[in-house]
């Protein structure tokens, strides 16, 4: 009587069943993979993107000679009875940044001196997309009640401030807590003028930079 012994192995069906379920399983890694790096890329363009502008802004005034604001609000309510000079209405004109809003508006203005500017002539304004799951927030001396938040440039490259505040004037860029970003951009203009970037994770409502780095702490989104 013939004894007939399987072989070891697996058959060519086996084989490409376990084939098809890797590749399925690579595809749907790659896509997730693929999807958040377009959301934590979305943080850092915006970061660096509001970072330029104000480079913007700094550098117009030192080709001016004169103060230079750029503010990061629209103004509603524009009083162009001057061609020369258009300026907004009054502080209440300006509309700033709301949280949910998928869009921050930027306005560059041009000051009547190269130090204490009371008029300011609006040069431009822009608009630029932002995510609804994230959140613009701005340190307390950007801005009050009154007045939108923005930094004042001196042609020296000073921010308008620098004698009267000694502490950094903070951007953060942040996801909201329902966000499936984890990325933060925090940018930090000094006293002097100086603007840098800190690209970094959203931990524990603060963003914890990639390396260490003299950035001030990032303000926490409002609500």
């Amino acid at each position: 009587m013939k004894i007939y012994e399987r072989e070891n192995g697996f058959s060519m069906v086996e084989i490409l069943v376990v084939m098809s379920v890797m590749v399925i399983v690579l595809a749907l890694g790659s896509s997730f993979l693929s999807g958040m790096s377009v959301l934590r890329r979305s943080v850092d363009e915006t970061t660096n993107n509001i970072s330029s502008l104000l480079q913007i802004g700094k550098l117009r005034s030192a080709r001016d000679g004169v103060e230079y604001r750029v503010v990061f609000a629209r103004c509603g309510n524009v009083d162009d009875s001057d061609a020369d000079c258009p300026v907004c209405a009054s502080p209440a004109s300006y509309e700033g940044y709301q949280a949910g809003d998928d869009m921050i508006a930027v306005t560059f203005e041009r000051g009547d001196s190269n130090r204490g500017s009371t008029t300011w002539c609006i040069q431009s304004s822009h608009t630029r997309k932002f995510r609804r799951d994230l959140v613009f927030a701005a340190s307390d001396n950007m801005g009050d009640e009154e007045n939108p938040a923005s930094f004042a440039f001196l042609p020296s490259g000073m921010r308008r401030d620098f004698l009267e505040d000694t502490e950094d004037e903070v951007v953060t860029i942040s996801p909201t807590n329902g966000s499936r970003i984890d990325k933060c951009g925090v940018i930090t203009v000094s006293p002097s003028g100086n603007i840098s970037v800190n690209e970094g994770k959203w931990v524990d409502s603060a963003c914890n930079p990639v390396r260490e780095s003299s950035a001030a702490p990032s303000p926490a989104p409002a609500g």
